[in-house]
């Protein structure tokens, strides 16, 4: 390099100008802030919205086949297996950052990937609740199913394939999408080891199954709420900004 362009820098001064550039950023951003509810709404904007049409679709055919075979015991034990599949279907929408390998992208925006997600994890768990309150009413209005057993049949296995959705995605390793389905295809298998063993199934008591639904709502809450603060360390990104 020519010693005529070669030009000193001082770092003191140089960190001095990020400092006050970033200060001036975000007083300019503090300015014009959005509401929460401004905020769902944009991030809605990014998300497909076929996958929320595709989990409508397999619960009305779950509804459907339930109501034409009059609520069978087998069609009726079968619905943990469609549960992880409803899981995994929101998958794609929560794995973007890191298949597209966005995180760098996403550390240098105003909101952070914990209120990025967190805005997600808010408008799926509300189209979703909806979603599932509308098969709950339907399936025990149309069919003889009874709500206790869609929350043991459905809910239970779809909470535990909730877990470990959750777990890989906010886990150190950068785990892919297709382990995820493996891990949740396992759930399944496992589940229908058990739905399809009379005597394994009646040897399960109310208590145990009031136990294990309690236990899988409470490390579902668990493991959102770790992931949320821990969002940053397992995934190796650091917001610029914030």
């Amino acid at each position: 390099m020519n010693p005529k362009f070669d030009i000193p820098i001082d770092e003191s001064k140089l960190q001095k100008t990020i400092a006050v550039s970033k200060s001036a950023f975000l007083a300019g951003e503090a300015e014009r802030t959005v509401s929460h509810a401004e905020f769902l709404y944009q991030q809605s904007r990014y998300i497909k919205k076929y996958w929320w049409l595709i989990q409508a679709v397999l619960l009305f055919t779950l509804c459907l086949l339930l109501h034409q075979t009059e609520g069978a015991l087998h069609i009726r034990r079968s619905l943990g297996v469609a549960a992880p599949l409803f899981v995994i279907l929101i998958l794609p929408e929560f794995w973007k950052n890191r298949s597209y390998d966005a995180m760098e992208v996403e550390g240098t925006t105003f909101y952070t990937i914990r209120q990025v997600y967190a805005a997600r994890l808010t408008l799926f768990a509300g189209v979703d609740l909806l979603l599932l309150t509308a098969f709950f009413c339907g399936a025990t209005y149309f069919t003889c199913i009874t709500l206790w057993e869609l929350m043991i049949q459905f809910l239970l296995p779809f909470n535990v394939a909730c877990c470990i959705c959750f777990r890989c995605l906010y886990g150190r390793r950068n785990q892919s999408e297709a382990l995820c389905v493996l891990l949740c295809s396992v759930w399944c298998g496992l589940w229908f080891l058990v739905i399809s063993s009379e005597t394994l199934y009646d040897a399960i008591s109310v208590p145990v199954w009031v136990a294990m639904l309690v236990l899988s709502f409470a490390y579902l809450v668990y493991t959102l709420c770790r992931g949320q603060k821990t969002i940053y360390k397992a995934w190796e990104a650091k917001a610029s900004w914030n």
